[in-house]
Order: C-alpha cells, then structure tokens, then sequence
C-alpha cells in the first residue's frame, strides 16, 4: 500500500505547479488504460471513450504516463512527447497530480482488487516511485 503521507507531498507540489499558460489544448480528459485498445502487436490501435473532451491544459493526458506506463514505458512515452512538444517541469508536475486524482478516485470508488482497481493502485505506487 503506498504511504499517503507521500501522496499528500506529491499533491502539493502538483498544486504549487504554474498554472498552464499556454493556448488551450484539445485533451481526452480520461486517458487511461481502460480507454486505450491495443492490438496483438502491442501497439496503441485506438483511443475510445471521448465523452470528457474538452481543450485546456495537456497536463490532463499526460496523466497516462503513471496511469498506463511502468518505470521504462514511462521514460519512452515522456520522450517521444518531448520529441514533438516541449513539456516543462510544472507540467508533469501537474500531470503527476492528475494521476493522483485519477487513481485515487478509481481506488476509492473500485477498491483495489479488479483489473481497474490493480492499475490504480499500481499507478499510486508508481507516482511515489523514486525513479521518477
């Protein structure tokens, strides 16, 4: 089980994070691994379930990072982001926070024992993770 005092820290740095300043983006607003198909390859085949589209800030999807990825699947989506954007630093702070909303709520609302409830739990860890 992940130490909730860490959670609370990573939380407020996320709320201590610049606000986006940048145009508003079009964002998914619920990218996680429910809402992702892959093929039999692996590969990202479709994104479905776009009922919270809306434009604002990115730090909203890249919540996946720690949603979808683990430690090295995290590193290479991170990279191939910045490869066609710039990101900084407030921003995956603020996506980290996402994440945290995200999972926390799955948890409280899932528990922790169904495929969904195992993701969010894992992504709880993962956020706390000193790798990142």
């Amino acid at each position: 089980m992940t130490d909730a005092s860490r959670l609370v820290s990573l939380w407020e740095r996320a709320l201590a994070a610049p606000e986006w300043s940048g145009p508003k983006l079009w964002v998914h607003g619920d990218l996680h691994p429910a809402n992702l198909l892959f093929g039999t390859s692996g590969r990202l085949e479709a994104v479905i379930d776009f009922g919270d589209l809306t434009a604002g800030d990115p730090a909203t999807d890249l919540a996946t990072a720690w949603l979808t990825f683990g430690p090295e699947g995290r590193c290479v989506f991170r990279a191939e982001i910045e490869a066609r954007m710039p990101v900084d630093a407030a921003t995956w702070e603020r996506a980290r926070g996402w994440a945290l909303v995200i999972a926390s709520a799955v948890v409280e609302a899932a528990g922790t024992r169904g495929p969904l409830g195992q993701v969010a739990a894992y992504a709880l860890d993962q956020l706390v993770s000193p790798a990142d």
